[in-house]
């Protein structure tokens, strides 16, 4: 409704779109959930919900590789679909709107929703489900019930967009189906900072050229990278097994 109304454009035109309505809109969400609700009521600490600055510079590089990995997917499905190449001159000639998304994910949007849904809710439900003694049966779970939960708060956005019948379902699983991506990277990598560039990359894609294959190649490398790093983690934990024995 706020975007619909135009409310928070006067913030993107005073600002030459560099601070949009995305980032706007999100800013005041993090006031209220992250600083009021979260850190001066509940009194936690930044660092419990994921938040820690000596994971920063690791989640930037991260983000930039994962970004590269990106563009070379994107670039070879162009080629393999004999698409005609053309430079996407949106970057240069409107850079400060480009560039606005990106900082409206990054500080705005990703940025609260992994705050708020994978550095405080998954955890918080994980220790609520100390009954169950499996650590992975307990680990899905949590991640299930909080990403469920992330995929409910969309809906209303998807009711006043209009989407009704299996566009509403398919919308829905596809929210679920992220929301687990996000929350196992963030299990894997134990740093939310790389995660909130990974959102924030799923939501904006950014490429050098004109290309109608940079979502797909974005889901592809999510998924690539959480199996890699799903591989990565179980040969260490059989490594470890091993050593046990």
């Amino acid at each position: 409704i706020l975007f619909e109304h135009g409310y928070l454009s006067f913030i993107a035109k005073n600002t030459n779109h560099w601070i949009n309505e995305t980032l706007a809109a999100n800013l005041v969400g993090l006031l209220l959930e992250v600083i009021i609700f979260l850190i001066l009521i509940a009194k936690v600490s930044p660092r419990d919900f994921g938040l820690k600055i000596e994971k920063l510079r690791a989640g930037l590089l991260g983000t930039f590789l994962f970004w590269l990995a990106i563009n070379i997917v994107d670039l070879c499905m162009v080629h393999l679909n004999h698409s005609e190449l053309t430079l996407n001159n949106n970057i240069f000639s409107h850079s400060n709107l480009v560039f606005g998304e990106i900082l409206g994910q990054i500080f705005g949007n990703a940025l609260l929703e992994e705050i708020l849904f994978r550095g405080f809710l998954l955890v918080q439900i994980y220790l609520c489900l100390k009954k169950i003694n499996n650590k992975t049966t307990r680990m899905i779970s949590a991640m299930l019930i909080s990403q469920s939960i992330f995929a409910a708060i969309h809906i209303p956005n998807r009711i006043y967009s209009g989407l009704v019948g299996m566009e509403f379902v398919y919308d829905f699983i596809m929210l679920l189906i992220l929301g687990v991506i996000f929350a196992l990277l963030y299990i894997l990598t134990k740093n939310l900072f790389f995660v909130i560039g990974v959102h924030s990359l799923m939501n904006i894609q950014i490429v050098f050229w004109n290309s109608n294959f940079t979502y797909t190649a974005t889901l592809l490398c999510v998924l690539l990278l959480t199996c890699l790093l799903l591989c990565i983690k179980r040969k260490e934990f059989r490594a470890q097994q091993h050593q046990a024995e």
